[in-house]
């Protein structure tokens, strides 16, 4: 049995993934405490909201990476330099307009900011509009996303994780003197800057490195057709992408407007957990799209059919191991790392933190596949629908429930539209057996739901003896489930096989 070269980088993708995911935890659990010590709770509440409005702005780069992914995926899977080179001087082009009309905008912008941050002091305000323009300059980097989108298309996705990694450690080093200094939200803003374009400028040198006419990119003489084509598919990504940044983005600036600064802190560190766990299962997504987009170029429907259940299903299995003991231990795990005095959320925020966390990977992934294959305008109802359901919900539960309501509406969303109009959309296009993806998902995700009730049956009568204790028993919760499913999966002789092969690629020569 031949592994190709694809898997040994999708597993590479997925474990330096994995090794971003413990250093970000790693890094949060030291130095959260003494930020929100130090900033205090509103000012920290603010700045999560700068950070969460400045990402809206980042959306005026109008689709166009969305788009560009599949031009590369197809130049690199037909080796196709003329394409190549041609999508990259459209794309650097445009992407630098875009980058000049966002830092216009962002400026235009400051007056609405205090809107999305009720309660803070007249001090504060002027500390946040600074760190607003001081974070304008980090979306200048917007630049060079080409430069990015070249390395994930080239299914190096580890190269970004590892740098990715190099980035959170700085602006860590960073972050922590400037809050210590008394420099308030305008430190941790300038913080992320810096680290924003260090991490940048690292990955567009890693692509001149090895392809140096790319570098004139944005003065290359760029073909009418491969412009239009580009932005032909970018007003579908826009959209994706807008409703996603609207279905998942928005719960700080429901709540920092409608409860107030110091209550986006209780929400932060209350689903602190699920959320870094959500991101790691994310990195599935981006550490597979490249492999399927090149077996769809390549005609191999079948082999792309089932390779995408084999992915739905692994990041179930992960999902369930990972979410479950994060349930289960929450409550002690934010405890121990806040302090007995912290204003804790409460279980139901954690749980449906969960929900979500196992769900949005999914669907990531499943829209993948039509945009990595430049089919992106085929879900835009789905997530255009989504997103309006998810705001209007969420809102309305925030306003009904309180802290609960923004979670709530987005489970409310998921599971109202997306759970079946992906999977339709999945079959009328691929032709993927939406049974086959039930019992893909289903059959961990029912596994799951009675081991994360054992172990809350436990949790409720036991406590972990300090924070080592916490973090042995989290881990073997987490090992036991993972063993209970690979056992499961290694029953079958043909998986075992595949499973061993493609471990042997990641230490293979390429």
């Amino acid at each position: 049995m031949n592994i190709p070269l694809r898997t040994r980088y999708a597993i590479l993708n997925f474990g330096t993934m994995i090794a971003f995911t413990a250093v970000t935890i790693t890094v949060g659990l030291f130095t959260s405490p003494w930020l929100e010590h130090w900033l205090n709770q509103d000012r920290f509440g603010a700045f999560r909201v700068v950070l969460d409005c400045q990402g809206y702005l980042a959306l005026l780069e109008l689709g166009l990476g969305g788009a560009l992914a599949p031009l590369l995926a197809r130049a690199f899977a037909t080796r196709d330099e003329r394409a190549l080179k041609q999508s990259m001087a459209a794309a650097a082009q445009a992407y630098l307009g875009v980058s000049l009309v966002t830092l216009l905008a962002g400026f235009c912008l400051t007056p609405i900011l205090p809107r999305f941050v009720a309660g803070l002091s007249a001090v504060d305000l002027v500390d946040l509009r600074r760190a607003w323009w001081i974070g304008l300059l980090g979306l200048l980097t917007l630049s060079l996303v080409p430069f990015r989108a070249i390395i994930e298309a080239r299914q190096r996705g580890y190269q970004v994780n590892l740098l990715l990694i190099a980035q959170s450690l700085l602006i860590t080093a960073i972050s922590l003197p400037l809050a210590r200094a008394g420099w308030g939200i305008t430190g941790q803003s300038l913080a992320f800057v810096i680290g924003t374009w260090v991490f940048t400028l690292s990955l567009t040198a890693l692509v001149v490195k090895e392809r140096r006419e790319l570098l004139g990119s944005w003065m290359t003489r760029s073909e009418p057709d491969t412009r239009r084509l580009l932005w032909s598919l970018s007003a579908a990504t826009f959209l994706i992408n807008l409703s996603n940044r609207v279905s998942l983005m928005t719960d700080n600036l429901v709540v920092g407007s409608m409860l107030g600064a110091g209550t986006v802190t209780i929400l932060f560190f209350t689903q602190r957990l699920p959320l870094l766990a959500q991101s790691l299962l994310l990195g599935v997504g981006s550490a597979t799209w490249a492999p399927l987009a090149e077996l769809h170029n390549r005609g191999e429907r079948d082999t792309f059919n089932q390779r995408l259940i084999e992915i739905s299903r692994l990041m179930a299995l992960l999902s369930v191991a990972g979410l479950g003991p994060i349930v289960a231990y929450n409550r002690q795990f934010v405890s121990l790392w806040m302090g007995s005095s912290f204003s804790y959320g409460g279980d139901s925020i954690v749980i449906l933190a969960a929900i979500n966390a196992f769900l949005l990977p999914q669907f990531s992934l499943w829209g993948w596949c039509f945009s990595a294959t430049g089919q992106v305008r085929r879900v835009v109802a789905v997530s255009v629908l989504a997103a309006l359901v998810n705001v209007v919900a969420s809102i309305a539960m925030t306003r009904w429930l309180g802290l609960i309501g923004p979670l709530l509406g987005t489970t409310f969303a998921f599971v109202a539209v997306s759970l079946w109009m992906l999977p339709v959309l999945l079959y009328r296009v691929f032709g993927t057996s939406p049974v086959a993806l039930a019992r893909a998902v289903g059959g961990p995700l029912l596994g799951g739901i009675v081991y994360t009730g054992g172990l809350w049956w436990i949790t409720q009568r036991h406590q972990p003896v300090g924070r080592l204790g916490l973090a042995i028993e989290m881990s073997l919760a987490a090992l036991g489930f993972s063993i209970l499913c690979g056992l499961a999966i290694l029953l079958n002789k043909n998986d075992r096989t595949l499973w061993r092969l493609r471990l042997q690629t990641v230490f293979a020569r390429g």
